[in-house]
């Protein structure tokens, strides 16, 4: 089992963070886990991504290329700079607020969501924790498909080990509210 992941943003919006987390929930779970950082000079404000690749043997190479199993984006410039990691079989996530319509032309493989990412993070008042919020709409997603097979009790471990873990743990229960609510009417 191999899952690779890209999460894109903009410098302070978490992207390195949500990657991280993601790397030591899968180490709960006594898989193997990579987290690569590419950014640019101007660290706020400009485009960052990440990718994360998780398996259950070591990894040679700790990239996405043209062949992220999930891509999330959150920011219009993260998105730009990231966006080559789409494949035939990359499941995208695509925040529908902060990146235009040119989404649909840039992703043409795999399957396309928008989410209302920022705008929930933005509701509740959690704009700071967009990244835990993306990272509890993921969490719903892969639990359906059990690849990873992370559980619940792994993410709240990792939390419980963090600064703000009340807020956290809050925080990602709305993401995976909202997934309910986006994917869940649809699937």
């Amino acid at each position: 089992m191999k899952v690779k992941f890209r999460f894109s943003g903009r410098g302070g919006q978490g992207i390195k963070f949500l990657g991280s987390a993601l790397v030591r929930v899968a180490m709960e779970a006594d898989l193997h886990a990579t987290l690569s950082v590419d950014y640019t000079p101007s660290v706020r404000g400009g485009p960052i991504f990440c990718d994360v690749v998780i398996s259950s043997d070591p990894i040679a190479y700790p990239y996405c290329d043209a062949d992220a199993d999930y891509f999330v984006a959150i920011d219009q410039k993260g998105f730009e700079r990231a966006a080559e990691c789409i494949g035939e079989n990359t499941t995208s996530y695509v925040d529908s607020n902060s990146i235009d319509e040119i989404a649909e032309q840039v992703i043409t493989k795999g399957t396309f969501h928008r989410v209302p990412i920022t705008i929930r993070a933005d509701e509740h008042k959690v704009t700071g924790s967009v990244n835990v919020l993306s990272l509890g709409f993921l969490s719903e997603h892969l639990k359906k498909t059990a690849k990873p097979n992370l559980e619940e009790e792994q993410y709240h471990k990792v939390f419980n080990k963090m600064r703000n873990s009340e807020g956290n743990i809050k925080t990602f229960q709305l993401g995976k509210d909202l997934y309910h609510e986006v994917i869940g009417s649809t699937a």
